[in-house]
């Protein structure tokens, strides 16, 4: 593995000449603005140089618009953050309906060769006696099945005659690869049950991907895709991760001879250009060819930032230092791992209002919804931390990355005028009221304002939507459309009390603001 920033220049040089133009480059993060239609051939550099040069990276998109790639080091991780241009509101909204599907079904396949250490990697990271886990081979659920021990025997009647010897059981399903995906789907209903019914994380040794390729089990012939694998894939259940594994040929056959290596070269690109087709929310590429516990890392990594909570090796570790605000419940932390989210984390003990379940079934509510998110902080789900149970949210940061201030904050040190103020105050009620949004705890600190570009501002709610507390009046707030618009109205006129005594304190030189 070369040294990171080596691979960035590659990277930046690649980009380059294909036309795409740096957008933005600070703070380890590197920014591109691209119209959609050139994401894939983006994508595809970025795969054909970490490949290439043995580099771990993943690939997350939890909105339609915005796609983060993290390059992982053993010195340091980068990012690239892509922007998709002049994308339909209409299209965010319904992938992010689509995502919240999607991370439901806990079903995560782990594809690559045989050979490429996919049993060694998962049962050295997670304990297969954990009770909310379950392990399965997708050949042995195909095998297994009704359908398939019915037909494979006059199959392999068939074939042997046809061959002049008795096949191999690979060689036959990679002929019959109809029969093997038809009974992986018959299957894949009960998956589904282990996952949403009995709340496990289901992770499948291989999946459907390796019927898409012909010819891969038979050594006289070329690997490629079928004929008709887009058509194929449409069948193909959609998954919330993927995590693809790869080494360099020669490693791979040290450990099992069973592929040449033009198969294995021929397998990693296939693989991901049925990924580029229909890709899942997180793909995850780590090369096995690294130290194990390197791997290991990289895989603990993606599995804590999508919230999978399996052993206290997944708790995401919180130290004070990255504490920004506490409320009465309620503790705000920087993201140890991606320091453009936060965590909330509840520290009362005892009874308290369940502010972050209450504010993840709303979140999912608007998602659902198709509810324009624009003036609020995106929700991510939960993480399981050293600190508890915590909800991940974007970080509301200004342009150039700095910490965005309170409202309360601009208004008490008078950084924006008072016309300045009504505008972006004007554009919030409005806001609220199109998208039937409740404001509930009106605190102007429950508003940030970040400078968007320079000299523009925006107001983003970061707290106090939905409701106070769970119980029935929450409920008539997502049931009733009459008693929704009655309460946003209530609301808001408490949250103009609020800020017209701010206004006033500040205009006078007081200055008695507690918090900011």
């Amino acid at each position: 593995m070369s040294d990171i920033n080596s691979l960035i220049q590659k990277i930046l040089s690649s980009l380059g000449k294909k036309g795409f133009s740096l957008c933005k480059y600070e703070d380890k993060v590197i920014s591109y603005k691209i119209k959609e239609e050139k994401l894939k051939l983006f994508l595809k550099i970025i795969f054909r140089l970490c490949s290439k040069n043995s580099f771990c990276f993943s690939i997350f998109r939890e909105e339609y618009d915005k796609i983060e790639v993290v390059l992982y080091s053993k010195s340091e991780d980068r990012k690239i953050d892509i922007f998709l241009e002049n994308i339909e509101e209409k299209t965010i909204l319904e992938y992010r309906k689509k995502v919240l599907k999607y991370k439901k079904y806990k079903i995560f396949p782990i594809i690559g060769p045989d050979g490429v250490g996919k049993t060694t990697l998962f049962t050295n990271t997670f304990d297969k006696n954990e009770k909310n886990l379950m392990y399965k081979r997708f050949k042995k659920i195909v095998r297994r099945s009704v359908i398939y021990n019915i037909i494979y025997p006059i199959n392999k009647f068939i074939l042997k005659k046809k061959l002049g010897k008795k096949p191999e059981k690979d060689q036959h399903d990679d002929i019959h690869y109809f029969l093997v995906i038809l009974a992986g789907l018959f299957y894949y209903p009960y998956l589904l049950f282990n996952s949403i019914i009995r709340d496990k994380t289901v992770f499948v040794d291989r999946f459907f991907n390796d019927y898409l390729l012909e010819n891969i089990s038979f050594l006289n012939k070329k690997t490629r895709l079928r004929k008709r694998w887009k058509n194929l894939l449409k069948y193909i259940p959609t998954v919330y991760w993927t995590i693809h594994l790869d080494a360099k040929p020669k490693i791979i056959l040290q450990r099992k001879e069973e592929l040449k290596k033009r198969d294995i070269k021929k397998y990693r690109k296939l693989n991901f250009k049925i990924y580029l087709e229909k890709p899942s929310i997180t793909y995850s590429y780590i090369n096995t060819g690294l130290d194990l516990e390197y791997c290991q890392e990289v895989l603990l990594k993606n599995a804590r930032k999508i919230g999978i909570t399996l052993g206290d090796k997944f708790l995401c570790k919180i130290n004070d230092d990255l504490l920004i605000a506490k409320g009465g419940e309620r503790a705000c932390y920087i993201h140890p791992d991606d320091d453009t989210k936060i965590i909330k984390s509840v520290f009362t003990k005892g009874s308290h209002n369940d502010q972050n379940k209450l504010e993840y079934i709303y979140m999912n509510y608007l998602k659902k919804k198709e509810k324009d998110l624009s003036h609020l902080t995106n929700c991510y789900g939960f993480i399981k931390t050293d600190k508890g149970e915590g909800l991940v949210f974007d970080r509301v940061l200004n342009y150039d990355k700095t910490p965005a201030k309170s409202f309360r904050y601009m208004v008490a040190n008078k950084i924006l005028s008072l016309d300045e103020q009504k505008v972006l105050i004007d554009e919030l009620k409005e806001y609220l009221e199109k998208n039937q949004i409740l404001f509930v705890d009106t605190s102007l600190t429950n508003i940030f304002c970040p400078e968007i570009e320079k000299g523009k501002y925006k107001l983003i709610i970061v707290d106090g939507i939905g409701a106070k507390r769970m119980g029935m009046k929450f409920w008539f707030y997502q049931k009733s459309k009459i008693y929704t618009k009655y309460k946003i109205k209530r609301q808001w006129a408490k949250f103009m009390q609020m800020y017209k005594k701010d206004v006033k304190r500040a205009a006078l030189g007081q200055r008695p603001f507690t918090r900011l």
